[in-house]
């Protein structure tokens, strides 16, 4: 899907592009001005690609931030990218997702925000300073 509008563009929806880069809006947008920043090589998630191409697709992103900030004068924004099925991702292309905020919007936070326990973060911790 998202490779046949990196190369065809057919319907006219890409707003911006580089040489590694298109972004558009996403058709069923969760606000006004949800936009999708894609690489244009196809990379099926983050572990598909390079740590430069995502920096590359980064920069993307905020480019496509300041548009929205310019055009629409969002309250906030909040930006995500989903990997894998369990990671809520429907689309197996990397992509961004851009999605300016207003205060009467009706997204809502994915998760419930409590405490997590203090040994399990020590020790994951320090299982992440780990080499490797």
């Amino acid at each position: 899907m998202f490779c046949d509008i990196v190369r065809h563009d057919r319907s006219n929806q890409i707003f911006d592009s580089d040489d590694d880069t298109v972004a558009f809006l996403d058709i069923a947008p969760a606000a006004r001005g949800h936009s999708l920043v894609v690489p244009r090589r196809h990379a099926q998630d983050i572990f598909d690609m390079s740590a430069v191409e995502y920096s590359v697709a980064a920069r993307a992103v905020h480019r496509v931030a300041n548009k929205l900030e310019r055009l629409l004068h969002p309250e906030g924004l909040t930006v995500f990218q989903s990997n894998r099925s369990a990671g809520w991702q429907d689309v197996m292309h990397l992509h961004f997702h851009v999605v300016p905020r207003f205060a009467d919007d009706s997204l809502m936070r994915p998760w419930t925000v409590s405490a997590g326990s203090a040994h399990d973060l020590a020790t994951l911790t320090e299982s992440l300073r780990e080499p490797g």
